[in-house]
C-alpha cells in the first residue's frame, strides 16, 4: 500500500511520449549533421590550412543546433521536429551566396565543398 495512494501511469500515447519522440527525431537529425561534420573535419585534417573552415563549420553548427532546438521546443510532436529541420534546410538552400546571407549558409557550403564564401 502506498502512503500517497495508488500510483497511476499516464495513458499510452501521452504527451510525454510525444515529447520523447520529438526529442529523439531532433537528436537523430542533429546526429546526422555531426557525422557529416566529423567526416568534413577528418578530410580537412590532412591539410593544415583547413583549420579555419573546420572551426567555422563547428561554430555554424552550434548556432544551427541552438536555433533549431529553440524552434523545435515550440512543437509537441516529432513531425514538428522534422518540419523544422526540413524548412531550415530549404531556407538555407534558398539564400543567396552573397554576404551577409552567406554567413547563414556557410555550413552547407563547406559540406558541399564550395569553401568559404568570404
Amino acid at each position: 500500500m502506498h502512503v500517497n495512494g495508488p500510483t497511476t501511469r499516464p495513458p499510452h500515447g501521452s504527451e510525454n511520449d510525444m515529447k520523447a519522440m520529438k526529442n529523439l527525431v531532433h537528436l537523430g537529425v542533429l546526429a546526422m549533421w555531426v557525422v557529416a561534420g566529423v567526416l568534413f573535419t577528418l578530410k580537412a585534417a590532412l591539410a593544415v590550412s583547413a583549420l579555419v573552415p573546420v572551426l567555422v563549420f563547428w561554430g555554424w553548427f552550434a548556432a544551427f543546433a541552438a536555433a533549431t532546438s529553440w524552434v523545435v521546443a515550440k512543437f509537441d510532436g516529432p513531425l514538428g521536429a522534422l518540419g523544422t529541420h526540413g524548412a531550415a534546410l530549404l531556407v538555407l538552400q534558398a539564400l543567396p551566396v552573397t554576404l551577409p546571407f552567406a554567413l547563414m549558409r556557410v555550413g552547407l557550403d563547406l559540406l558541399a565543398g564550395r569553401g568559404l564564401p568570404f
